[in-house]
Formats: structure tokens, sequence, C-alpha cells
């Protein structure tokens, strides 16, 4: 007689009573160490295979707060967390921009990658204070990823929509990229075939021809958006605007600006074969050596090389201390951590760039945010040194009756010392500032820097006066002083609502300069007046001979954006009527004695 066996049940294994929040934090602790910071996480594929508990409960659709933590220890975050707001960053938000910037960078270690890719890059570099630089050079080895696309589009046929000169928006976004991710350190180990092949055979086209590429975001034909609903225009093209996928929503964002980037590139790479090369001093020997013993004005040897030393303002690599730690807040504010950074430091010396973007992929729906999210206030006060460049005129107009011919890679580039001293004045409410003067067209005045003709000022201590003959009436604006400044500085670390309240109200800001007697003995006396644009903190400035019988020296107008402590943009002069492409160039400025660094 057989006896019956009847099977026992199954009993439940000891890794199908550990709870979701227990393998959360296996999981995290697993993958967050310093030894696996760069790149995936690497053992979660391992964890899925221990047991079909531990797998489902790592899934991506399952937990989305593990990935979101993930994200929180190999990301950068106090920035979106600023711009975006905590209610945008929920934890599925964060999970699924997790998700693709591991993608992404998988594609740039491959070499390959869309522009979807491209924006996330360039994001991630905006979004920088330290861990995303990190991930992008050390472990997608982005310098040989751009390294490859500068070879491909360059050799890349005048007709094919991926030339360098046709595809403005993926130029742009990789010149940002050769920009923001390299300090100057990085440049001076850099491939010297590289860097002089960037300088002389690329970036040298795009500096001589720069006025074929977008100069600004929005327009130049409006001191205000309200009224650029009609007729709103600018004497170059329009910046591509696109439709960017963003911790999943859909921005649209104005492609940052390819001839800002290319002069910036251009520029510290040029400094850098400067270095190295050296100086020679046979060139100069028969200017008189310095001041004292110089007859009369004009350049002195020192005054050359004093010139030949100045360096615009380099990236600078972002300091990281990694913490390893299962928080029970996801995304932990500056304050949470300690960690409140200055304004001009890690990613918030790119916060307008950030703002800018946004503000200006509609410019003519636009409005003046109440705290001008777009211009750092104080920023231009202090002590500027730079350079302008100019191409001959004959080269100009040749390239500006062909809009199809390329510029020769032999074009001669000369670059001219820029020196200027500039303060900022503040029209506070309930005050209405100055109306924009208008042109020969009947628009607001780019030409004369928005600002009236016949314009008067009068200087006070800590204010002006300003009076217009056209309107017949006068407009105090406050001189912005060091001591307000810091003020603001300090008081920036309890967010925008703890400025104090006259940096709150202003709704005008004007700026006027000069160049000093040193520098005006040695290059030329000029005055400066000017007015910040403040929705999308464009700036444009009216340069002037300080002697009016001086006109050989040009009425030039500077106008630009600033990027982290330098000014950059285009000149042009004025005699040409506004919607004509007149004389003119790139140039960049770097604020020596910044007050609010």
């Amino acid at each position: 007689m057989s006896a019956s066996v009847q099977a026992s049940p199954t009993k439940p294994s000891i890794a199908e009573n550990i709870p979701l929040e227990l393998w959360e934090r296996i999981a995290f602790y697993a993958n967050a160490r310093e030894d696996s910071f760069l790149g995936p996480p690497s053992d979660i594929t391992n964890l899925c295979s221990v047991c079909r508990s531990l797998n489902i409960a790592i899934r991506f659709d399952n937990n989305p707060s593990l990935y979101a933590r993930l994200f929180c220890f190999k990301f950068d975050y106090q920035a979106p967390l600023r711009r975006l707001g905590q209610e945008s960053l929920t934890t599925r938000a964060v999970a699924q921009e997790f998700k693709k910037r591991i993608l992404t960078l998988k594609q740039i270690r491959r070499r390959e990658c869309n522009m979807e890719d491209l924006w996330t890059c360039y994001l991630m570099m905006l979004e920088n204070d330290g861990r995303n630089e990190r991930q992008l050079i050390e472990w997608a080895h982005l310098y040989g990823f751009l390294k490859r696309e500068t070879c491909l589009r360059f050799a890349a046929d005048s007709n094919s929509p991926s030339n360098w000169f046709k595809d403005t928006e993926r130029t742009s976004l990789l010149l940002w990229l050769w920009w923001m991710a390299f300090s100057r350190d990085d440049v001076r180990i850099e491939n010297s075939h590289v860097r002089d092949s960037l300088v002389c055979h690329v970036l040298q086209i795009f500096v001589a021809a720069n006025f074929r590429y977008p100069s600004l975001m929005g327009y130049e034909s409006h001191l205000h958006p309200a009224k650029a609903s009609q007729g709103a225009w600018s004497s170059t093209p329009s910046t591509p605007i696109a439709q960017v996928n963003h911790y999943s929503k859909k921005l649209s964002l104005a492609t940052p600006l390819l001839s800002q980037a290319s002069l910036l590139v251009w520029t510290i790479r040029l400094e850098t074969i400067r270095e190295i090369t050296g100086f020679d001093r046979s060139a100069i020997s028969a200017l008189p050596l310095d001041r004292e013993s110089a007859p009369n004005p004009g350049p002195t040897q020192l005054d050359v090389l004093n010139f030949h030393e100045v360096q615009i303002q380099a990236p600078i690599h972002a300091s990281l201390t990694l913490s390893c730690c299962f928080r029970e807040q996801i995304l932990a504010s500056d304050h949470e951590e300690g960690s409140f950074a200055p304004p001009l430091t890690g990613s918030r010396r790119y916060d307008t760039d950030w703002y800018r973007s946004v503000i200006c992929s509609d410019a003519c729906a636009a409005s003046i945010h109440s705290n001008h999210l777009a211009y750092e206030r104080g920023t231009l006060t202090g002590l500027w040194e730079g350079f302008f460049v100019q191409t001959s005129l004959e080269a100009h107009r040749a390239l500006v009756l062909d809009p199809d011919r390329t510029p020769s890679e032999t074009i001669a580039l000369y670059r001219h010392p820029l020196y200027f001293a500039l303060q900022e004045h503040h029209c506070l409410n309930p005050d209405i500032p100055l109306t924009p003067g208008k042109d020969c067209l009947g628009g607001d005045d780019v030409l004369n820097a928005w600002l009236p003709q016949g314009l008067k000022i009068i200087e006070f201590e800590n204010e002006i006066e300003v009076y217009d003959p056209r309107a017949q009436r006068s407009v105090r604006y406050q001189t912005l002083v060091p001591e307000a400044l810091r003020e603001m500085v300090k008081n920036k670390s309890g967010g925008e609502n703890s400025y104090p309240e006259d940096a709150r109200r202003v709704n005008d800001i004007l700026i006027t300069g000069k160049t000093s007697e040193e520098h005006g003995a040695a290059w030329g006396h000029y005055l400066f007046v000017g007015r910040v644009r403040l929705w999308d903190g464009f700036i444009a400035l009216l340069r002037t001979p300080r002697d009016p019988a001086r006109s050989e020296l040009g009425r030039w107008l500077f106008r630009g954006y600033i990027h982290d402590h330098n000014l950059v943009g285009h000149w042009r002069e004025t005699s040409t009527p506004p919607k004509v492409l007149g004389y003119g160039g790139g140039f960049i400025a770097k604020n020596q004695t910044p007050l609010n660094n």
C-alpha cells in the first residue's frame, strides 16, 4: 500500500518580507559610493538578479524615488530647484531626467548624439555645480566627442545640412560646450593641433562674419516688449527656438548665441597661443618706453605690453564634495545642505543665461519681471578691459554683399584695446523712467542706446539727474554704490524678496562711463552712456569721443550680454540707418573689479 505524499506550501523567502523602503536604501547605498559616482549606476543589474522581490522593488517604474535619489547623488540639482521651483521637480520628473541623462552620457561616450542630447549637455552645464561637469568630462569623455564632431562638421560639404555654417542651432550648442566645459588650464594642455585648427580654420571664420549669426535674443528694435507686438526687427538673424524636454516638461528655449560663443572660444585659445609664443618686443621698439617718456598722447611700450597681458574671465571648474547619505528629503535646498554659494559661483553664474533663454523664446510676449532675473543688478559697475575686433572695411563689405561667401581663413582680424569704467544708475518706482528716443523710422532709437537725443546728465552725490529735451522733463536715477550692492548680495541668501526695498523697485537702469586718464592717453578718451533692457538683460552702450571735435574717433554702439564677468557682443558704427548692416565686429571685455562677486 503506497503512502500519499502531500507537498508542503512554499515558505516565503526572507527577501520577500523585506519592505520596499529598506530595499530602496540597500539599492541606494549599493550604488551611491565615491568609487561608483561616475557613469550609470553599475550595481542595479546585479541587484535585480538577486531575487524576484528585489527585482520588482527597484524596477524603474516601481520605484522612481530610488532613481530620483541616485540623480541627486550623481547630478547637480540646486540650479533647477532654484529656477524651476520645488513643485516642478516631482520625484517622477527627477527620475525621468535621471534616465534621460544616463542615455545622453552613453551617447556622448559613443561619440553619437542627436539634438536633444546636445541640449541636455548644454543644460547640464548651465546647472553645473561640480557633479554635472565630471559626468560629462570624465565619464562621457566630452572633449573627445567635441573634437570628433568638430572635424566631421568642418569637413561637411557646404550644401550639407550638418555644415558648420548652415546648422546654427547645433553649431551654437557645440561651441557653448567648447566654452563652458573647459578651464584655462584645460586649454593650456590642449592638443596644439586641435587648438590651432579651432582658432584658424573654424572660429576665425565665425568671428570675421559674426553679423551673419544672431547677436541678440529677441529683437533690437524696441526697449519694452509690450510695444513690440508689431514691427519688431533686428539687423541680424533671429535665434532659433527649440522645444526641449527638461524634467518631463516641454520647454521653449531660445538657442544660445553662436556669435558670442565663437568669440569666447576663439579668445581664450588665442590668449593661450600668446602665452606660449610670447611677445616680440622688437615690434614696438620705436614706441616710447612709458607715459613719462612719451612726448605726445599715444600708446607706449608699456601700454602695449599691458594690453598683451589682458585676459578674459575663463570658466572655472566647480569644487565638489560628494555626499553618499540617504536623505529623507530627496531634494535638499541650499540652506538645508548648508552650502549657500555667492551669486557668481557655480551654477549661479549662469542663472541669467537660463532665464534669458526662457524669456526670449517668445520675446514679443515677454514682460519685465519684477525681479529682473535676466540681469544681475550691479554687474556693470567696475573697471572693464578687453578688445574689439575689426576686419578691413573692404573685407566687411565683400562679406555683406555676398551672403553665401565663406570668409577666407586668411582674412585679417585686428584686435584693438577697449578700456572703460562704468557706473549703474537705477530709476525707482514710483518714478517714471526716461522714454526711449525715436529713430528715423519712428521706432526706439537703438543706435542711440534707446536714449533720447540731446540727453543731458548732471551728476550729484549718489545720484544723477537726467534731462530729456524732447519730453522737457528730468528724472532722478540713484547711483548704485558698493555698500548698497554688497547689502543686496548679503541679503540674497534669503531669496530675491529679501533684497532691500529700493533694489526690488528698480524699473530702469542707465549706464555712464569713461576711459581713465591713463588709458585715454594711450588709446583715446571716450565717454559712455547706455541702458540695460531689463526683460532680457541686453546692454547697449554708446561710445563717443570726449572731445566733440575728434569726430574721426567715431560714434560707436557696443551691444551685448553678460556671461560670467565678461561683456560679450557686437559693435557697429552709427552713421548708417538702423536697419542697414553697418560696419562692425565683435567685442569682449572683462570686469576687473566686479562688485557683485
